[in-house]
């Protein structure tokens, strides 16, 4: 009203909810890398670790729920690792 630029609650919150994924995914995988590189793991991690990623599922699915969108272009469901969607070069290309 009156020029003032609307503020929009609803992207607000998601882009919270994608920090927040981002966060609690970073956690889990630095738990993940030190229950693998560990000798002994004690219970209270892997209760830790499990809880983690019970927190990110949870938040996961909100996301889906809500359709967020990310801001960027980077890709915080499947993380580095995912090779799904890149284009093979020429030498995989020919087999």
């Amino acid at each position: 009203m009156f020029g003032r630029k609307k503020v929009n609650v609803q992207k607000i919150e998601d882009n919270r909810l994608l920090d927040d994924i981002r966060e609690i995914q970073a956690r889990a995988n630095n738990l993940q890398k030190l229950v693998d590189n560990s000798l002994e793991v004690s219970d209270e991690t892997r209760i830790k670790l499990r809880l983690e990623m019970l927190k990110y599922q949870f938040l996961y699915l909100e996301a889906r729920r809500r359709k967020t969108q990310a801001r960027e272009t980077t890709n915080i469901i499947f993380g580095d690792e995912d090779t799904f969607l890149s284009q093979p070069n020429t030498a995989e290309k020919h087999w």
